[in-house]
């Protein structure tokens, strides 16, 4: 077996994304967002942040592990935009809002715009949303 086939140095890839027509530059041009990938370990610091206990009902003592999804798709699009910068205070500023997510939010007013961003994390992090949707379905 070729082990130097394993040795690989993954680099971070940054993609261009129009997140909204709302952002122009002067010349009236959609100003695109830069999005990076992250590691499967920066994966997992932010799955283990989004697990919350919820006591069982009628069980004393018993809890079960929920995922909260939406803090994590917040969390995810946090680590994975580069610019905007959604931790940059005078554009929190501007906005009123004290957090990168609710930066985000007041950002992208249209529901779609927020649903095809974290869509657009997803995929470019690796998650086939097709295959989930068809696998849900059956």
């Amino acid at each position: 077996m070729n082990l130097e086939a394993f040795m690989i140095e993954e680099k971070e890839e940054v993609i261009d994304y129009i997140a909204s027509q709302r952002f122009k530059d002067k010349e009236g041009k959609p100003i695109a967002w830069k999005l990076r990938t992250i590691t499967a370990k920066e994966n997992d610091e932010i799955r283990k942040q989004c697990y919350k206990q919820i006591q069982v009902p009628g069980k004393r003592g018993q809890y079960r592990q929920d995922f909260d999804t939406s803090k994590y798709l917040e969390m995810l699009a946090e680590k994975c935009i580069v610019e905007p910068n959604l931790n940059d205070a005078k554009l929190q500023d501007f906005y009123h809002v004290m957090s990168a997510p609710d930066l985000l939010k007041e950002h992208l007013l249209k529901p779609a715009e927020y649903d095809d961003l974290v869509t657009k994390l997803q995929e470019i992090n690796g998650y086939n949303l097709d295959e989930a949707v068809e696998e849900a379905k059956n």
